[in-house]
């Protein structure tokens, strides 16, 4: 044989090693709401737009392919699976070329199915889905609470270095594999640091380079598995102190590496260079689109990647007792070293659990209007400027401070009167199960100033007392829009005499995270 004949042997046998589906199909689904009595999920939908991006940049999946849906109701759902089936059924009749489907579900389930708001899709329907597709590989990656349950206990695995395909004589791999965030009855988390999920950012990560375990630029799904699991694994543990292990249940059949995503497919590459410090990690953080973030920690021996797209980031380093961050932008075509990005210190980052708050000392300034309900007669409703701030105490308190100014005009036996009073008042906040909501008490004082037909009557001191409720909706970014109502009781002087008078006072502003 020449050797020329003997390189193109081994040319086509390295690629037949790692081959991609020649069409691939995908649904990503996510659902922020879940059941009623289930708190709001932040980032769920938000999940599932970032994977699949991921699918379409470096996976070989073409965006027609690719179908993304947020809160559907079960008949929506049912239709698109529908939809990509007739797709599916088209290219095989058309084609001899194999296809690939897979399904991604971000959001509430119990151990019986899928959440879909007030509606459900059990996991028999979702096995059954799968089991009845054309395509030649069927996968599902399903992050939710007790998603293992999706499992069957036959096929389930929890291993952290397990995840091994059977070996046949076919030349890549059919069948079907499913991958769950959680094990039968545990609960998956979310971070306000990583703006997502932790199973779906630490997959998200491996499939864009951080499981890239052999160096070769390919993501297989035993890399992608292996590296979501240990990262989810060690994460959570050394968040919440509760393990979250991700399952699996594989049919698999060949003897071909199922490739996921390919790194030569990215606008740009950040090279992170070997390093020997146990602690620090390093997240790269999208100031474009939906903001996401990738988590990276450095190999003691070999370099390091992450396949982006072009655009604007930042560039985030921790160690156990330092942070620092920089600004930089990658360009179509660019490999950077992470190195090269100047860094300037600053505070600590926070991190959450899912369908809860942050965890860690959070500061939030508030600017709102309101009106208040008469304190004497003859007035109309007072409106109020109020400006503040929110200090999280903890996972599940809120110490708020305000400056309030507030201008009531009213008549009295024919004569115009004014109180103009300026203050301060304190509240102690109690989150509640509803997301967003919660509810507390409230101590103030104010220095009121009256006045008479324009003449003034001198400056008295008025005391308040008050119980709140709260609610606040983020609107993206670190900006969210709050309204609060609370039930007052003042004591002043009137007439000489100290009275105490009953009042509603309701507010609304927006508030900005720093």
């Amino acid at each position: 044989m020449s050797r020329l004949a003997l390189l193109l042997v081994f040319f086509f046998a390295a690629s037949a090693k790692a081959q991609l589906p020649e069409r691939r199909f995908a649904l990503a689904v996510g659902g922020n709401v879940g059941a009623p009595g289930h708190a709001r999920l932040r980032f769920a939908e938000a999940d599932a737009s970032r994977f699949a991006d991921t699918l379409k940049e470096l996976g070989g999946f073409h965006g027609e392919d690719v179908r993304v849906l947020h809160q559907p109701t079960r008949a929506r759902l049912l239709a698109e699976v529908r939809a990509l089936e007739q797709r599916i059924a088209e290219a095989a009749r058309h084609s001899s070329r194999r296809n690939l489907l897979l399904l991604y579900w971000s959001g509430h389930a119990t151990e019986q199915g899928l959440e879909l708001g007030s509606e459900s899709l059990s996991f028999a329907e979702l096995r059954k889905l799968l089991g009845a597709s054309r395509a030649h590989v069927r996968l599902a990656f399903v992050d939710a609470c007790r998603s293992g349950g999706l499992i069957t206990p036959k096929g389930a695995k929890a291993l952290p270095g397990g995840f091994a395909l059977d070996v046949t004589s076919d030349e890549s791999p059919d069948g079907t594999a499913i991958l769950a965030s959680s094990g039968p009855g545990e609960n998956a988390l979310e971070s306000a640091e990583l703006r997502g999920s932790f199973f779906t950012h630490h997959l998200t990560a491996g499939l864009r380079g951080a499981a890239d375990a052999d160096g070769d630029s390919r993501i297989t799904l035993q890399e992608a598995y292996r590296y979501a699991y240990a990262k989810t694994v060690s994460h959570t543990a050394e968040v919440s102190g509760v393990a979250q292990r991700p399952t699996y249940a594989l049919d698999l059949k060949g003897k071909g590496e199922l490739v996921l995503t390919e790194l030569r497919h990215a606008d740009a590459r950040l090279v992170f260079a070997p390093g020997t410090e146990p602690d620090r990690r390093w997240l790269v953080v999208r100031d474009e689109g939906l903001g996401e973030v990738l988590e990276l920690r450095e190999d003691p021996v070999k370099p390091r990647q992450l396949a982006l797209r072009a655009g604007s980031y930042r560039l985030i380093r921790t160690t156990a007792d330092d942070v620092r961050t920089g600004a930089f932008a990658l360009v179509r075509g660019e490999e950077r070293t992470a190195t090269t990005v100047t860094l300037t210190q600053r505070p600590f980052a926070e991190r959450g659990e899912k369908g809860g708050e942050a965890v860690g000392r959070k500061l939030e300034l508030l600017a709102a209007v309101g009106l208040n309900t008469p304190p004497l007669r003859g007035m109309g409703l007072a409106p109020a400027l109020v400006l503040g701030g929110d200090v999280a105490m903890g996972t599940s308190q809120t110490l708020r401070l305000r400056a309030r100014y507030q201008d009531g005009r009213g008549q009295d036996a024919g004569l115009p009167y004014a109180l103009r009073s300026l203050g301060g008042d304190v509240a102690w906040l109690w989150r509640l199960p509803v997301r967003g909501l919660e509810a507390g008490g409230r101590l103030g004082a104010d220095a009121v100033r009256q006045s008479v037909a324009s003449t003034s009557e001198g400056t008295a001191f008025r005391g308040r007392v008050g119980a709140v409720l709260s609610h606040a909706l983020p609107l993206g970014g670190r900006v969210s829009w709050f309204s609060e109502v609370e039930a007052q009781l003042a004591s002043f002087r009137l007439n000489d005499r100290v009275v105490l008078r009953p009042a509603v006072e309701a507010v609304t502003g927006l508030g900005f995270r720093l």
